[in-house]
């Protein structure tokens, strides 16, 4: 892309003005996106300068931005004029997903100093060497190809008690709707022999739960292995926090899979899987890697094996070509799967997608109207999912207190638990009874 600036604005760390000494982030989109502004404050942080709570404490601000959704691009330009409205003299920086697809739309925002693709993203502070604005903006390596893996973890919550590690980043697969394979380019992964030490690392620093994520995760592949290499080296090695993985696509999600996480002591019975829709010509439309009947066959085996497990599903609303008939296929076939929850999204036309090139256009407003549908049938399936949990004893991780008799916190299977307790209980595992279902949470008595 046009706007590349191949030259550092400083070469020596050392010349960063001190009275620079505090940014803010602000973070959009996915676990890997704030797995990584997580990266960035301590590249930061080894330059002196300290990650602060309020933007209006901040000199710097970070915008790392997604490109999922249109909305996402209007709350990071948002969040550019809100800080610049609290002081213009801050120095305004703006990566990610969005930088790296379209720099232009934050360029052109008068106040923004810099615009960083995905190759310099973990080197911001090499870019800084004054505290005054630049009289224009710079756009700086926007070109997503031949990437190479960057670690970068974050804490899940205020409460520490979590941490999402990322294994994987990047995507090759050409759905219809999708631009996140432009902004994250190839696939690259973790080296496996980094795994279990960084686990252990994790561990180390007080974190009870560790989720793996990845822009595609179940396409890891690094030294000759695999994501079902990685499952079982998780299975077999000795882990005191328990593992939780984040999305699995359907395509890669096959018995085996599904068998190691099932049988695994350490790994949450937990799937999330992105299905999109229940109609096969929309899937087709999509591009999909699987069919219904494919799909189906999945959930059916991971509750043969795990009818306890945890089933969220991913769903778009609203796709181009998307009827009545289409919706109402979705909606039977979501009805008779045994999900727990589903997350439901509007369709968002995203440029240079081949799905703005698919007629009939769905209105928003019925897109709006079959999202509230989906996720009313959402929380009827985690009702569902939570009455036959009862009485069950199921390990609850505790993060954070309610007020000062209750504690919340989730299950291995991933219900919201609540308990009340005098004690402190964050960052315990305990075992927990389920009692009842109260405002969408189930309320627990400690057994142990």
């Amino acid at each position: 892309m046009d706007g590349i600036i191949p030259n550092k604005l400083g070469t020596n760390n050392n010349n960063i003005n001190k009275k620079i000494s505090k940014v803010f982030t602000y973070t959009f989109g996915c676990k890997v996106n704030y797995s990584e502004s997580s990266r960035i404050a301590d590249e930061f942080a080894k330059n002196g300068i300290h990650n602060v709570e309020n933007v209006e404490d901040a000199d710097i601000v970070v915008i790392n931005t997604c490109s999922v959704t249109q909305k996402a691009d209007a709350d990071a330009r948002k969040a550019i004029r809100h800080s610049l409205n609290i002081d213009p003299n801050k120095f305004i920086i703006v990566t990610g997903c969005a930088a790296e697809i379209n720099p232009y739309q934050f360029a052109d925002i008068e106040g923004v100093d810099l615009v960083l693709g995905s190759k310099s993203k973990f080197h911001i502070p090499d870019y800084i060497d004054t505290n005054k604005k630049l009289m224009s903006p710079i756009i700086l390596d926007i070109k997503a190809d031949n990437l190479q893996f960057e670690y970068s973890f974050s804490s899940e919550n205020d409460s520490r008690t979590r941490a999402v590690l990322k294994i994987q980043d990047g995507c090759e697969y050409n759905c219809s709707y999708c631009i996140i394979p432009q902004a994250r380019g190839n696939f690259r992964s973790m080296p496996f022999a980094d795994i279990i030490p960084t686990i252990h690392k994790l561990e180390e620093s007080g974190y009870s739960e560790i989720t793996l994520v990845g822009i595609n995760l179940a396409e890891y592949h690094s030294d000759d292995k695999n994501f079902r290499d990685v499952l079982m080296l998780i299975s077999q090695s000795k882990i005191h926090s328990r593992i939780r993985m984040s999305s699995i696509e359907p395509n890669i999600l096959d018995e085996e899979i599904i068998r190691i996480i099932s049988q695994s002591e350490n790994i949450c019975p937990h799937f999330h899987i992105p299905l999109q829709s229940g109609s096969e010509k929309v899937l087709r439309l999509m591009r999909r890697r699987y069919n219904k009947k494919q799909f189906e066959k999945k959930i059916l085996t991971i509750n043969k094996y795990r009818p306890d497990a945890a089933i969220g599903l991913d769903i778009i609303t609203g796709f181009p070509g998307e009827s009545d008939a289409e919706f109402t296929e979705t909606q039977n076939f979501l009805n008779n799967l045994p999900l727990t929850y589903l997350h439901v999204f509007s369709y968002s036309e995203r440029p240079n997608t081949d799905a703005l090139k698919i007629p009939n256009k769905v209105p928003e407003i019925l897109k709006k109207q079959r999202t509230n549908i989906l996720r009313q049938l959402s929380g009827e399936k985690s009702l569902e999912f939570f009455k036959k949990q009862l009485n069950m004893r199921r390990d609850v991780l505790f993060e954070y207190p309610e007020d000062k008799v209750t504690w919340f916190g989730h299950s291995d299977n991933y219900i919201p638990v609540i308990v009340k307790s005098n004690k402190v209980l964050r960052n315990k595992i305990l075992k927990i009874k389920l009692d009842t279902i109260q405002n969408g949470k189930v309320l627990g008595e400690i057994t142990e």
